[in-house]
């Protein structure tokens, strides 16, 4: 490790040093030094019959690495941990008709960064496995598995679970109607790949499969019934590859345009063009994925330059949702906006 609060290439597993030092005009690679940063938290009077404290006009503290999913049973986007640089977060967030609500759980998973987070469609809950509890050092990490109910966390206990670890990619494979759970990083990068089936987890063993990394890209493209990986990192590498699994085989393909080599982890499912959209890291380029190939779109409006923001699909909007991250102009800024894509452009909500 080189400082206590820069997310090294190593200790962090992300991105986040390679942008860091091109924002500040260094070597990608080398290391910034991070401010640390503390959020303050609106309250409101909790309502004991739904554990819920209803805030007005307020949002979560701004953070990176937040596990983010939508809960189309409970009509709400989840939010859950993340970090700040300087404190990993334990809070529970709901987002609903643009109103964000924090909510009080009675059980809830400890303070975590990087945890993975998917809608299962098959036992409609809201599952989250894994994540760390330590910024800029190695270890901390967790392999336990978590349902949301609408109201509190449970935590499950299958007979086999992935090892530890957090930024893994995970999807709702709605084709063989399980959850796909890939690579990862646990002191090393990962590039396992295991799915549940509501009941315990089964690591896939295949041919092919895409090298280790984390904080790549990993969407199920409704269009094509198939996970799409795009990119992610190993420490060394910021890898440009596509990747296709089709619930059993992962195919690597060759699309004639890509986005640059500058990591992912912000993507989601647009319903309404029916393609994969991703936000890269640290431009404010937003690419879709048609089933064949990349293309860049040109929005009229776009977020700002981020690293490692939550990003997912609303079902009952049709829109996707994009919270967060670490600003990489201004290192010591995380954003608690939240934009929404429509289809073809950005709208910043709050």
């Amino acid at each position: 490790m080189i400082t206590s609060t820069f997310r090294t290439t190593i200790a962090r597993a992300g991105i986040t040093a390679v942008l860091a030092g091109a924002a500040l005009g260094g070597t990608p690679g080398l290391p910034g030094t991070l401010a640390q940063a503390a959020a303050r938290m609106a309250t409101a009077n909790q309502s004991p019959a739904h554990q819920r404290q209803h805030v007005a006009s307020t949002r979560p503290p701004g953070r990176e690495w937040a596990s983010f999913a939508y809960d189309p049973v409970h009509h709400e986007t989840v939010l859950f941990g993340g970090d700040n640089g300087s404190t990993v977060f334990g809070d529970t967030w709901t987002r609903q008709h643009g109103t964000w609500t924090q909510q009080h759980p009675a059980r809830s998973p400890s303070p975590r960064t990087g945890a993975a987070m998917a809608y299962d469609d098959a036992t409609s809950q809201l599952l989250l496995f894994g994540g760390s509890r330590l910024i800029g050092t190695s270890g901390g990490f967790h392999g336990d598995t978590w349902t949301w109910t609408g109201r509190t966390w449970r935590e499950l206990h299958p007979a086999t679970s992935p090892p530890a670890r957090h930024n893994a990619d995970m999807i709702y494979d709605a084709a063989t109607q399980d959850v796909v759970l890939f690579g990862g990083f646990d002191g090393r990068y990962l590039g396992d790949t295991w799915t549940w089936n509501g009941t315990t987890w089964t690591q896939q063993t295949t041919v092919t499969a895409p090298a280790p990394r984390d904080t790549g890209s990993f969407v199920y493209d409704a269009a094509t019934g198939t996970g799409v990986v795009f990119g992610g990192f190993n420490g060394i590498t910021a890898f440009t590859d596509t990747w296709t699994w089709n619930g059993s085989t992962w195919t690597q393909l060759h699309p004639a345009t890509a986005p640059g080599a500058i990591g992912a982890w912000m993507a989601a499912y647009d319903p309404i063009t029916q393609q994969v959209l991703l936000f890269p890291q640290g431009t404010r380029q937003t690419w879709a994925w048609n089933g064949t190939t990349w293309t860049q779109l040109t929005p009229a409006t776009s977020p700002p330059p981020r690293a490692n923001g939550s990003m997912t699909g609303n079902t009952a909007t049709r829109k996707i949702e994009l919270f967060g991250g670490q600003s990489t102009r201004r290192l010591t800024t995380y954003f608690n906006t939240t934009w929404t894509w429509d289809g073809s452009t950005w709208h910043r909500t709050n």
